[in-house]
């Protein structure tokens, strides 16, 4: 009687996970259809408006049309509708372009809707405006600073997405005045990859917003600061002399002091060379970081100074700065056998670090021909 029990029960389950799979399947297709319905609802409204303006390019949006776009797009299943509506409109033509700069007062109203809505839908909206990049007027002036507020929001999603908004149309200033918003709530703050993520999709000129950064960098938190510094690498070699200040300071935060000398392991500069040769020498354990950093940095510093220095830092019990030292001297055109016999295979720590590096680089081989021998059996087999 218990076995029947369990097996009915059994049945039951299936049952019931069959049927919810048969509605769940169900619900889908219609909310594909009255996302269609919507699609065409908003397709009618806004070809009827871009006709206009392909025959007069003087001819403004007619009013009643922002109304009804205001109306329906305070509802995020039409905005949904609308963000795939743009992705198969042209936004190169010039009748869009218009269009859209026209649009702006009905932006500027849904960010004050969005912004009383819940996270998630305010988020959607952040990513709508990331992805549909706004014209530059003075109604988006508007947008920006109310963007600044939904920095403050406790979603880190709505957060990003904002920031990311801002980097897609927003000013310097802005985007500035964004940073030191988010460093007000110390424990609710974005990684710094993320800003440097965010950062990295800036429309505008890199070179103003890096001024203005580094103008300011003093007000943001160290968090900041760190992605600032990221971001500068990424785009700018004309910063080594600031670099070189915070790399000497000895009194600066250590992270910023990394930052520095990626910086210079990407623009390599004879300024700091002696001392990132005295960082990779310094044995203290409590220094790792430098050494193994700055090991890194030095791969495209030419020189047999350079070469012995790395030479001496395959000695060091740290594995990480033993590692990035065998690189570096593999960038500078050293080979594995060579190494093994200026160090003469006496050092355990030396020996077991390029035995791991021969063995990664034999497996990753391996790795890549048994991948193309896998391509070439299908191209084979089409």
């Amino acid at each position: 009687m218990g076995a029947e029990i369990l097996l009915y029960g059994y049945g039951l389950v299936c049952l019931s996970m069959l049927v919810f799979n048969v509605l769940y399947a169900l619900h889908l297709r219609a909310g594909d259809r009255r996302l269609d319905r919507r699609m065409a609802d908003i397709r009618r409204q806004v070809s009827t408006e871009l006709n206009l303006i392909q025959a007069d390019s003087n001819q403004p949006v007619q009013v009643s049309h922002l109304t009804w776009m205001r109306r329906r797009l305070s509802r995020v299943n039409y905005l949904l509708a609308f963000d795939h509506l743009l992705n198969e409109l042209d936004s190169s033509d010039a009748a869009f372009q218009s269009y859209m700069r026209q649009m702006q007062p009905v932006f500027l109203h849904l960010s004050t809707v969005y912004w009383r809505r819940d996270d998630t839908q305010a988020a959607y909206y952040c990513h709508f405006l990331a992805r549909h990049r706004l014209p530059q007027n003075s109604e988006l002036d508007q947008i920006q600073r109310v963007l600044l507020s939904y920095l403050s929001k406790g979603s880190l999603y709505c957060r990003l997405n904002a920031l990311k908004a801002l980097c897609s149309f927003g000013s310097p200033q802005a985007l500035s005045d964004a940073l030191e918003e988010l460093g007000r709530d110390q424990s609710n703050q974005l990684h710094e990859k993320m800003i440097t993520e965010a950062l990295l999709t800036y429309t505008g000129s890199a070179d103003e917003l890096i001024e203005l950064l580094w103008q300011r960098l003093g007000r943001f938190t160290l968090q900041i600061q760190r992605a600032v510094l990221d971001y500068i690498r990424f785009k700018s070699g004309n910063y080594k002399r600031q670099m070189e200040l915070i790399l000497r300071d000895e009194g600066r935060d250590r992270e910023l002091r990394f930052a520095a000398i990626r910086y210079f392991g990407k623009y390599p500069d004879e300024s700091v060379r002696g001392l990132l040769l005295d960082f990779v020498r310094d044995r203290n354990d409590l220094r790792w970081e430098y050494a193994a950093i700055s090991a890194t940095s030095l791969a495209r510093y030419p020189g047999r100074d350079v070469v012995d220095a790395l030479m001496g830092a395959m000695h060091s019990p740290n594995w990480y700065v033993r590692y990035n030292a065998s690189a570096s001297l593999e960038a500078h055109g050293l080979s594995y056998e060579e190494m093994m016999d200026v160090l003469s295979g006496n050092d355990r720590y030396a020996r077991e670090m390029l035995n791991y590096r021969l063995e990664s680089k034999r497996l990753a081989k391996l790795s890549l021909s048994r991948s193309s021998g896998a391509r070439g059996e299908v191209t084979a087999g089409v």
